[in-house]
């Protein structure tokens, strides 16, 4: 899962450039920027250089699992994210029938997309073992954003079921 950054009100969504490069008309369509580590597959070295590799873009400003379309004065953010994986999963669904084993990966915002949308590949692929490693998501949030803005993307309605997950994120702290 692509990173990048967030957006979820006027000020942090209030540009033309939303949140730095990632989503200021489209995701980036040269993924040569996006071929070191474990996607530098001419490194001898590297456990995953015989692995498939399925890219998950990002310009949706809401960790890739977002739902909802949000108007925030001076820009209109279609919050898809959710949507734009599952298409992802679609499509490697059709080509990966029966893979031994799913690693899933992503950073910052991609680390989310990772964490979260893990569970639903495990549902898509349940003889598979399935691995994943979310790097620089730390999910420290505010409890003023879990209230305010949270529900701008609409990411609850498709959450999947892990423990302790909803409650958390539903979670108000004592006034």
């Amino acid at each position: 899962y692509m990173g990048g950054g967030a957006c979820w009100d006027n000020l942090t969504c209030g540009g033309t450039e939303l949140t730095g490069a990632i989503c200021s008309t489209s995701p980036p369509d040269d993924l040569n920027g996006f071929a070191g580590g474990f996607a530098d597959l001419t490194n001898p070295n590297n456990p995953f250089r015989d692995w498939h590799i399925v890219f998950v873009s990002y310009c949706t400003c809401d960790i890739h699992f977002g739902d909802a379309t949000q108007d925030y004065g001076n820009v209109t953010v279609q919050h898809k994210g959710y949507h734009n994986a599952k298409v992802a999963e679609k499509w490697a669904r059709e080509h990966f029938l029966n893979p031994e084993e799913v690693f899933v990966t992503g950073s910052s915002a991609g680390a989310y997309g990772a964490w979260f949308n893990g569970p639903l590949l495990h549902e898509v692929w349940p003889a598979s073992q399935v691995h994943v490693l979310a790097d620089a998501g730390n999910g420290v949030i505010t409890q003023d954003f879990l209230d305010n803005e949270f529900s701008n993307w609409n990411f609850l309605d498709n959450l999947p079921d892990i423990p302790g997950v909803r409650d958390c994120l539903l979670y108000t702290s004592p006034s």
